[in-house]
């Protein structure tokens, strides 16, 4: 942290004062540029930050500050083109430093005008944000193998629930059957107990197989994203004063096997927050293809802890409940957005088709 030590009898006017403040902030690159975006002033923090001295980078374009890619596309130019025209201008990205090493900066410009309205020139505040974005690229990576890990786990715990329960349940239900051919007309009673017991074992079999399904959705393999999407939301749509509507496509959708269960992991992870919270709770899902694979949440209710998270997070970064979900779809080439407001939070994801196979 900057400390400062004027004396209050430095005589000094607010201007004076304020430009000796500024001059000696540390942890921010604050200084001003003139209409055409060349340096004029130049703080303490932005020779920490940036490496050049006043006498070495006054009179310069901030182009020089900016990437050689963010150079050949103008980028420098286009922000303070829209600083001008909106009065202000925010932007993450790469910077470059005197020498040559390359810095995560958050910038902020604000144009200057005179007393009759005319652009005089920008004032330009930077903060590294290295350490947080490499901070930020590690839990997104640890949240994506986590995100791998627990979907092998279901799988094995889905496999095993199956494999495991299935011969004993087939084995009671067959036993019941045999009892019930043996039961004479007479006894009523134990007949009827008899069939209570085959109904409830049965209940309990289509339980498992249903639990199994949620764990890891096998059906992926067989019928597709649209398909297994249109079976979970019938089965979650059966939960009292919990209403979910889907338009998916009635023709698979190409993407990858890991694609499908990334998307399909974020809409159980959306709807399964709903559950059990009260209050109207209604979502709706849309599934669709153009040049990606598309898909669409909405969300009227409460807000599901991880985009509770992401509304608290600077720059659209995700809460831990979805950062899993947000590294897979990375690199996998997709993305994930969410928009909340109120009681309406729109999850979006997108992925790239997969290439179709040559006949």
């Amino acid at each position: 942290m900057t400390h400062l030590d004027i004396a209050p009898s430095a005589g000094l006017n607010n201007e004076e004062l304020c430009t000796i403040l500024i001059a000696r902030v540390r942890d921010y690159a604050i200084f001003a540029l003139n209409a055409e975006g060349k340096v004029i002033t130049w703080n303490e923090g932005a020779r920490l930050i940036k490496g050049y001295s006043a006498e070495e980078i006054i009179g310069q374009h901030i182009e020089k500050f900016y990437t050689p890619e963010d150079v050949k596309r103008g980028k420098a130019r286009q922000l303070l083109k829209q600083a001008a025209k909106d009065g202000r201008v925010e932007d993450e990205g790469w910077r470059v430093r005197k020498d040559g090493t390359r810095f995560w900066a958050d910038v902020v410009i604000t144009a200057l005008h005179d007393d009759h309205g005319q652009l005089t020139g920008f004032a330009k505040i930077t903060r590294d944000l290295t350490e947080r974005r490499n901070a930020e690229e590690a839990i997104g990576e640890l949240a994506g193998r986590l995100f791998l890990l627990q979907d092998e786990e279901r799988k094995r715990l889905a496999r095993q629930l199956h494999d495991r329960t299935s011969p004993y349940l087939s084995a009671v239900l067959a036993s019941l059957f045999k009892i019930r051919e043996h039961v004479e007309d007479g006894a009523a009673e134990v007949l009827e107990d008899v069939n209570d017991s085959i109904a409830k074992v049965q209940a309990s079999s289509d339980v498992i197989s249903r639990v199994s399904h949620m764990l890891h959705p096998s059906r992926l393999e067989q019928g597709g994203l649209a398909e297994t999407l249109r079976w979970y939301v019938d089965a979650m749509s059966g939960q009292v004063g919990f209403a979910v509507d889907a338009d998916l496509p009635s023709t698979p959708i190409r993407t990858s096997t890991e694609g499908q269960i990334v998307l399909f992991r974020l809409v159980q992870e959306c709807l399964s927050h709903l559950l059990g919270r009260g209050g109207p709770r209604e979502a709706t899902i849309r599934l669709w293809a153009d040049d990606h694979v598309n898909l669409e949440i909405t969300i009227h209710g409460p807000v599901p802890p991880g985009v509770r998270d992401a509304m608290t997070l600077s720059n659209g970064d995700f809460g831990v409940v979805f950062a899993g979900v947000r590294e897979r779809l990375r690199q996998l080439g997709g993305t994930l957005k969410i928009t909340t407001g109120g009681a309406k939070s729109l999850i979006e994801a997108s992925l790239p088709l997969e290439p179709r196979q040559q006949t």
